[in-house]
């Protein structure tokens, strides 16, 4: 299975690798594809770097991506991280990768087995992420050896973002297994396949969907409940916290706002805290541009225009002395009042103290 796996991805490789690593039209250029790496980067990764590198500067830290593909995203990890370990299962991909990378010093790039992360160390690394790669393995026990694997190769602590195909419909049950129509799985089977690894489930969005994303921690999850220094505003346990302007959740961890919202965080000790949000704006046209603040304990952080539609994130330093006893009540207010149609929503909310 493995050989039928690399011998397929080396074909579509020689084919248009750009192609069958991210789909899109056949007028589509190569600007496309680098923009459709930053754009997944900004919206899946970026906002979440404070928990997902528990605080830690991704400077310092090292991460592991698994399916790389030609690079399509391992350039974006690049830019913010020590190191990255780009893993693909085809040489090819693997090649052209190493042309595409060739300015980034910091990536390494490993022709991988398919099923393990065999040579890289164990707890060596703060993040391992896969993203549209084992929607494509036909095998369940394939991508549950991944699983393991990235609990190997983590830090106590570490954590996993990864995508499976999550498309429980009796259509898709009935086509068969190949290199392109992977194993399909559900909220329950994820739920069952993290602990047996040692991990627990922090978040997830997309359940039933082609786009089934899990956010996991190698380890005990966060203490809950309680108030939390960091959440997912979607995600139930975080209810309690979500004090004014809230409205439903999108999916499973991201929610909408209204011109005003207010959030109860808790701030980790430390002489050095931040707070770090990530806001969505749903893209129109025309986009009437406003104005966004964000403030704790009612001391203004920061002030900003928007003018257009997408992905932004904030990572903010808190004055000495805002914080009293250990609360951080997170207001944001947008003028004018939004436009329900365009948002904004919010991804995640944190803050964390700098080491």
């Amino acid at each position: 299975m493995l050989e039928w796996m690399r011998r397929d991805w080396d074909e579509r490789a020689a084919r248009d690798a750009e192609f069958y690593v991210y789909t899109r039209g056949q007028t589509a250029g190569e600007g496309d594809f680098e923009e459709s790496g930053r754009v997944n980067y900004r919206q899946l990764v970026r906002p979440y770097l404070p928990i997902l590198l528990n605080g830690r500067p991704a400077k310092a830290c090292r991460v592991v991506e698994i399916g790389c593909g030609v690079g399509r995203m391992t350039r974006w990890f690049a830019e913010d991280f020590l190191q990255v370990h780009g893993l693909d299962i085809s040489a090819e991909m693997v090649e052209r990768a190493r042309l595409r990378l060739r300015g980034f010093p910091n990536v390494a790039l490993h022709m991988g087995s398919g099923h393990d992360l065999q040579g890289l160390p164990d707890g060596g690394f703060e993040l391992v992420f896969s993203y549209i790669v084992f929607q494509h393995i036909p095998s369940r026990e394939v991508i549950e050896s991944y699983v393991r694997e990235s609990a190997r190769v983590l830090r106590p602590g570490g954590f996993f973002k990864f995508q499976v195909q999550g498309d429980l419909s009796a259509e898709y049950r009935r086509q068969k297994r190949d290199t392109w129509m992977g194993e399909t799985f559900s909220a329950a089977e994820v739920d069952q396949v993290l602990p047996a690894a040692g991990f627990s489930r922090i978040a997830s969005e997309g359940a039933g969907t082609q786009y089934f994303l899990i956010t996991a921690r190698k380890g005990s999850a966060f203490d809950r409940p309680g108030i939390q220094p960091y959440i997912y505003p979607g995600e139930t346990w975080a209810e309690e916290q979500l004090l004014e302007g809230w409205r439903e959740p999108v999916g499973a961890s991201w929610r909408c706002v209204w011109a005003r919202s207010r959030t109860l965080l808790a701030a980790p000790p430390g002489e050095r805290r931040r707070l770090f949000a990530g806001l969505y704006f749903r893209p129109a046209e025309p986009f009437e541009p406003l104005d966004f603040s964000i403030a704790v304990n009612d001391v203004i952080l920061e002030r900003a225009h928007i003018v257009k539609g997408g992905d932004y994130d904030w990572n903010l330093g808190v004055p000495a002395g805002v914080l009293v006893g250990g609360d951080a009540r997170v207001t944001m207010v947008i003028d004018p009042p939004p436009d329900p149609s365009i948002g904004p929503a919010i991804r995640c909310l944190g803050t964390y103290a700098e080491s």
